[in-house]
């Protein structure tokens, strides 16, 4: 609570742009549900006026859709830079991928803020299209790695397709300060993903 003064004078020396609201309504939808964001209770947050907001949005709703576009692009380069451009073998690119997705963090596949968006895309087309896109990224380089690392077409495709299930579902029962549950949950996550032998000595 102490924090908060600091937090207004800062934004009220320093104007608050367009990707300041986006970042704190994550912030938000990742500790509640959509229907909880309300612009008011987003500018209390930031120690603002709802005057900012309007200057960079048109609405509520303006707002949900480029929360999900922003993370929507988020998602699909960090799964790039993570996976494509991540030096290493692909065993052990794809260890490293698991373990960044089963820890504390709320920001990676299956955290908190995309459980929210999960459960939005029940209810709304738009925000449903833009979780299909980014898992359809997602699967297509999981697929591309683990053909890399020698599976067939088939086995590739069913080990991504797994690895995908596995992270998002175990991310919903996990106590993200849990450390040892963490550590138990990437050592199944490894014994079930990464099939070779070998792949679970790297590292």
């Amino acid at each position: 609570m102490a924090r908060q003064p600091a937090k207004t004078q800062k934004h009220a020396a320093e104007p608050l742009g367009r990707k300041d609201w986006i970042d704190a309504a994550i912030s938000m939808l990742a500790e509640d549900n959509v229907e909880a964001l309300r612009v008011d209770t987003l500018a209390d947050k930031l120690g603002v006026t709802k005057g900012s907001f309007y200057w960079h949005f048109k609405g509520r709703d303006d707002l949900l859709s480029a929360v999900v576009e922003a993370w929507r692009l988020s998602m699909t380069s960090e799964t790039r830079a993570l996976i494509v451009d991540a030096t290493g073998t692909p065993w052990e690119r794809l260890k490293r991928l698991l373990r960044i997705a089963i820890s504390g963090r709320p920001d990676v596949p299956g955290g908190p803020f995309e459980m929210t968006l999960r459960d939005w895309a029940r209810r709304d087309p738009a925000v449903a299209e833009a979780v299909r896109q980014v898992d359809r990224e997602r699967i297509a380089f999981l697929r591309q790695l683990y053909r890399d690392a020698g599976l067939s077409e088939t086995d590739a495709a069913d080990y991504a397709e797994m690895h995908m299930a596995y992270v998002i579902g175990t991310r919903m029962t996990l106590q993200p300060g849990d450390r040892d549950e963490i550590k138990r949950r990437r050592r199944i996550g490894e014994t079930l993903l990464l099939p070779i032998s070998g792949a679970n000595k790297s590292g």
